[in-house]
């Protein structure tokens, strides 16, 4: 069976949210959520989910976090090779009385803090993987490190703006590259103010050396570039319930699709449409039926 190694954070996001009317500098009565997310994790989650064969390699603190995130892999099968830190990465989120994000805090240092060394600990479950996953919360050292020795087999989520900078140097080395618009404009070094033509704007990466470029627009769907050919699919209408997730539920289906040998950019649409039908960073009901399903239902 293929199999698929990831190299990305494991993150503990804490929602708080106001029982009334949020009133700042002041203390507010109200309630937490914990869940599990980081991209690395949600991207494996998902994977796992599927039923694809899928190892993380990712920090963890030395903290209770790290048992609901070991626990939770073995509930669905997911290997952890973990990279001992003093403290679980955490996403901190003070929520308004609407429910919509007033502030947000990361804690995730010591991602960016793995080494090479660190990493290649787990050296076997890297040589063994059919598609190598990394994001850009990893330094800039590993990064190059590992595009530089997997480059044929490195799929990479650019994550934000700022931190897609990262791979302005490296492109060359990219198999397959996921961003938003902001993301590209960005890193492709387009004012955000700026109208650009989009299929220009996916063949910029493809002239740097990039093999694939898949770019998300939310509601007006994506776009996936290669040397052979421009797709451009629509999203699929329908109420969100929850879109925490979504970008790494769509990569899952991508990253799902290459494994299978089936095309990307439908795979990546329908899983991103399951997840923002539930409130969790992963649809905890997904399996690689329903989304088999519901792609043939939607004639994708």
């Amino acid at each position: 069976m293929p199999k698929v190694t990831i190299i990305g954070g494991s993150v503990i996001d804490l929602f708080l949210y106001p029982h009334h009317h949020m009133n700042l500098h002041d203390s507010n009565p109200g309630y937490l959520k914990k869940s599990l997310g980081g991209v690395g994790r949600n991207i494996a989650e998902n994977l796992s989910r599927l039923g694809i064969e899928t190892t993380l390699i990712t920090p963890l603190g030395q903290d209770h976090y790290q048992k609901m995130i070991l626990d939770q892999a073995d509930m669905i099968g997911l290997t952890i090779r973990p990279i001992p830190i003093k403290e679980t990465p955490l996403y901190v989120s003070v929520m308004d009385e609407q429910g919509e994000d007033l502030i947000g805090v990361a804690v995730m240092d010591d991602i960016e803090k793995m080494t090479k060394e660190d990493i290649l600990v787990y050296k076997n479950d890297i040589d063994q993987a059919d598609i190598l996953v990394m994001d850009t919360n990893l330094s800039l050292e590993v990064i190059t490190y590992f595009l530089q020795a997997y480059h044929d087999k490195v799929y990479i989520d650019a994550i934000s703006g700022q931190k897609a900078i990262k791979l302005h140097q490296v492109l060359r080395y990219i198999h397959t590259l996921k961003l938003n618009l902001i993301e590209a404009k960005t890193l492709a070094g387009f004012n955000d103010e700026v109208k650009v033509d989009l299929e220009q704007l996916g063949h910029y990466f493809l002239n740097q050396g990039t093999k694939e470029i898949y770019l998300t627009l939310g509601e007006k769907g994506a776009y996936h570039f290669t040397q052979q050919k421009t797709l451009h699919k629509k999203a699929i209408k329908t109420k969100i319930i929850g879109a925490t997730g979504a970008g790494d539920a769509f990569f899952a289906g991508v990253i799902y699709a290459a494994v299978l040998q089936k095309e990307g950019l439908s795979y990546g649409l329908v899983n991103a449409y399951l997840n923002l039908m539930d409130p969790h960073a992963v649809n905890p009901l997904l399996t690689s039926e329903i989304l088999e399903k519901t792609l043939k239902e939607l004639s994708l």
